[in-house]
C-alpha cells in the first residue's frame, strides 16, 4: 500500500491549536470546522479535514510516487510548530534562523492551499486554451499563414524565456508540483524584510483561521483606482497575517509594528473578518460559537476612490 497518500492542506500540528478546549482529554479531540456562510458546523479531528490524495504528490516518468514536495513541506510545519510552542506562545523573542523559518512557513502556506492551487491552475488554463486555439488553427490554416505567425511569434518573444505548450499542460495539471517550490523560495526572504509582530488576545474564542489562513490586507486599497487596489509589498499599507493560535496572530508590516502587542476585542473581530471573508469554503473555531460581526461586510467608507471621482 502507498505511504503519505493523505496529504492535509492546513498541517494537522498548525490546526491543533485550535482544539476545543473542554475536548483536550477525548481519545480523540477535535476543532469546530464552520462552513463559510456559519450555517454548517461540525466537530472534526485534525487529521480529518482539509486534505486531498497526492496533492503535493509528483509522478515520475516511470509511475513512482516522488513525495520530496510533500516531505519539505513536513519539514516546514515541524519548524513552525517547534517555534511556536517553545518561543512565540510564551511572547520570547526570536532569533534570525527561527524568523526565517516562521516565513517559509507562512510562505508555504500561502501558496499550498487548495484555494490557491485553484487560482494558479485558472491562471494558466487560459494561455493553454489560447495554445489549443493555435493549435486548431494551424491544422486548416495555408502554409503561409503559418510562416506569417511564426514570424511575428518570433519578433515578439523570447525564445530564452518561453514556454512550450507542454510546459503550460503541466502547470495546469499539477500548478502546486511544478510551482510551488517557486513561490516558497522567492517569498520567504521578502517576507523576512518585513517587520515582524504578533498580536495577542486573552477572548476565550480568540482567533479563528480557515482553509486559506494566509490573508494579504491593504487597509489603504479602497482609496486607490480598482487597478491598483491588489495587496503588494510596495505598499507601505500593505498587511500580511496569519493566525497561530486563537491567542496570538503573527502581522507583517511595513509601518514599524514590531514585538507582542495585546490587542482590544475590535481588532480580533476585524481580524476574523477578514479570515472569514476570504475563507474558500470553511472557517475554524475552538469552540462551538461565531459573530456576527464576523459575517458583516461593511460600508464603503467616504473617501473611497469611487465617492471621491464620481
Amino acid at each position: 500500500m502507498s505511504k503519505h497518500k493523505k496529504q492535509h492542506f492546513i498541517p494537522q500540528c498548525y490546526l491543533k491549536a485550535w482544539l476545543d478546549p473542554s475536548a483536550l482529554k477525548d481519545p480523540d479531540p477535535y476543532v469546530w470546522v464552520f462552513s463559510i456562510d456559519g450555517n454548517d458546523v461540525k466537530k472534526k479531528a485534525p487529521r480529518n479535514v482539509f486534505f486531498e490524495t497526492d496533492m503535493y504528490t509528483i509522478t515520475n516518468a516511470d509511475g513512482d510516487r516522488n513525495l520530496v514536495l510533500e516531505r519539505g513541506l513536513g519539514q516546514a510545519e515541524g519548524d513552525f510548530a517547534s517555534i511556536r510552542d517553545r518561543k512565540i506562545s510564551h511572547q520570547r523573542p526570536l532569533d534570525p534562523m527561527e524568523h526565517m523559518r516562521i516565513c517559509v512557513f507562512i510562505a508555504a502556506m500561502q501558496g499550498r492551499t487548495r484555494a490557491n492551487r485553484d487560482h494558479l491552475r485558472q491562471q494558466w488554463n487560459q494561455p493553454l486554451e489560447l495554445m489549443d486555439k493555435m493549435i486548431e488553427w494551424a491544422q486548416t490554416a495555408t502554409p503561409e499563414q503559418v510562416k506569417q505567425a511564426l514570424s511575428a511569434s518570433v519578433a515578439t518573444s523570447s525564445t530564452r524565456d518561453s514556454l512550450s505548450y507542454e510546459d503550460v499542460k503541466q502547470f495546469v495539471q499539477r500548478p502546486l508540483q511544478n510551482m510551488l517550490p517557486s513561490i516558497v523560495r522567492v517569498a520567504s526572504p521578502l517576507l523576512c524584510r518585513l517587520d515582524f509582530a504578533v498580536l495577542t488576545t486573552t477572548d476565550e474564542i480568540g482567533f479563528i483561521t480557515s482553509d486559506h489562513p494566509v490573508i494579504w490586507f491593504d487597509a489603504e486599497a479602497y482609496k486607490r483606482p480598482p487597478l491598483w487596489r491588489a495587496p503588494a509589498l510596495m505598499y507601505e499599507s500593505i498587511e500580511i497575517t496569519l493566525p497561530v493560535s486563537p491567542q496570538q496572530c503573527i502581522l507583517l508590516n511595513r509601518r514599524g509594528v514590531t514585538g507582542y502587542i495585546p490587542v482590544p476585542q475590535s481588532v480580533v473581530d476585524e481580524n476574523n473578518r477578514r479570515v472569514r471573508f476570504s475563507a474558500q469554503e470553511y472557517f475554524v473555531v475552538c469552540r462551538k460559537e461565531k459573530r456576527d460581526i464576523w459575517f458583516d461586510p461593511g460600508e464603503e467608507p467616504r473617501d473611497s476612490w469611487e465617492k471621491t471621482h464620481p
